[in-house]
Parts: structure tokens; sequence; C-alpha cells
């Protein structure tokens, strides 16, 4: 059972995870525009080379990996702060 101390702290929690959530949203959104710009020029860029495209290619898919891989880790760690909490540890 939860204790008001804890769960005001669950309440901050909750505030602070959709805010966070929303900031990540937002970054990858961005990632996903940046990437379908740069894909859009370099179709249409003649003069760059393939192993050019291949590189920026490359980095937008990092980035975007690299976003998702941060998402998974900070979901990961409030899920178990919500359970340190729940645990009335």
């Amino acid at each position: 059972m939860f204790q008001p101390s804890a769960t005001i702290a669950k309440q901050m929690i909750d505030m602070q995870r959709a805010g966070v959530e929303g900031i990540i949203s937002n970054a990858m959104m961005f990632w996903d525009q940046t990437g379908s710009v740069w894909n859009s020029l370099l179709n249409q860029a003649a003069w760059v080379p393939e192993e050019g495209k291949k590189a920026f290619r490359e980095w937008i898919d990092s980035n975007k990996k690299g976003c998702e891989t941060f998402k998974d880790a900070v979901n990961n760690g409030y899920a178990s702060l919500e359970k340190f909490i729940e645990k009335g540890v």
C-alpha cells in the first residue's frame, strides 16, 4: 500500500516522465524529418559521390537508432524507479 509520500513521489515521476517522453518524441520526429530532407537532397544531388551519400544515410540511421536506444533506456529507468517506489524502499 502506498504511503502519502510515495503517492506524491509517483505523481512527480509521472509528470517528469511525460515531459521527458515529449522531448524524446520531438527529437525523434526531428531526426525523421531531417532524414527525409537529406534523402531528398541526396537523391537530387548528382555531384555528391555515392560514398558521400552512403555516409550521410548511415549518419541519419545512426542518429535514429541512438534516439530509440536512449528512449528505451529512459523507459527502463522509469520502470525501475516505479518498482522501487511501489516496494516502499
